[in-house]
């Protein structure tokens, strides 16, 4: 690790605990999806959000961005945008924060691309925004919703 690195993670000290536990759930969602079959996988991801009330919940989920993008640079394995966005949504659900993982697809030359992608109710994309755009979104996974996915209309 460059020092310069070092330097703006201490400087980001406080939220050293945030990153810790985003490394974990980085490797739970990780370990999950090779795992787990998908429809338990689902049923995990549309468990109702925790009752903790935060002060400012666009500090927090910016906070909760940063650790799991941090986070996923640092660690051993290659973290994709569905282990991103599943670890972003259990660090904000547990603080009391709902978030949809949305789940879109595109042609390619290959076939189809997927991408996945959390935002808020708010409509600011946590995590996986910067390609969003470029996927059409085929189903949504909403904290406390009954079904497990949800056509999208947009």
């Amino acid at each position: 690790m460059t020092v310069e690195r070092r330097c703006r993670l201490w400087a980001r000290r406080r939220d050293l605990p945030l990153l810790a536990e985003a490394v974990r759930e980085l490797a739970l969602a990780a370990l999950t999806l090779k795992v787990r079959p998908f429809d338990r996988v689902a049923r995990d991801l549309t468990r109702p959000a925790g009752s903790a009330l935060v002060d400012d919940p666009d500090l927090l989920s910016r906070r909760v961005r940063w650790a799991v993008l941090a986070a996923s640079k640092r660690v051993p394995w290659r973290s994709v945008c569905f282990d991103q966005a599943i670890a972003a949504q259990r660090l904000l659900g547990r603080r009391g924060i709902a978030a949809d993982l949305v789940y879109g697809v595109r042609k390619s030359e290959q076939g189809l691309d997927a991408h996945v992608w959390l935002r808020l109710a708010s409509g600011w994309i946590v995590v996986g925004g910067e390609q969003a755009g470029l996927f059409r979104p085929i189903a949504m996974f909403r904290p406390g919703q009954d079904d497990v996915t949800v056509p999208l209309d947009d």
